[in-house]
């Protein structure tokens, strides 16, 4: 399995790619969907943690263009933003996984 991380902030960009590295998986690490997008769509049984906040392509479209794959990735939304924001975007993705920043280690862990 490859993990890709698509955030922006590269503090918590940085953080994921050492601990996911640490956990024992390879990652792939992007600032916006754009990169993400030109690199490679990701394989089925890969892990796609998408930043909701993105700069450019939004999270939120970044997840819903990647449900649209025939064999979609695994995808978890990640984001700081206020509750309100969250729920509204999460009605809008149903059955995607959401962490909140700040993100625990165990939380990050326990998605493999």
């Amino acid at each position: 399995m490859n993990v890709h991380i698509v955030e922006d902030d590269w503090g918590v960009r940085d953080a994921l790619v050492e601990l996911v590295r640490g956990l024992g998986h390879s990652v792939a690490a992007y600032p916006e969907a754009e990169s993400f997008i030109a690199a490679g769509l990701p394989g089925s049984g890969d892990l796609v943690l998408v930043d909701l906040a993105l700069p450019g392509v939004r999270g939120e479209e970044l997840l819903q263009q990647l449900r649209r794959l025939a064999q979609p990735p695994r995808m978890v939304a990640i984001t700081g933003q206020p509750k309100a924001e969250i729920e509204s975007a999460l009605r809008r993705l149903p059955g995607i996984a959401l962490l909140r920043k700040p993100l625990a280690a165990e939380a990050i862990a326990a998605l493999f």
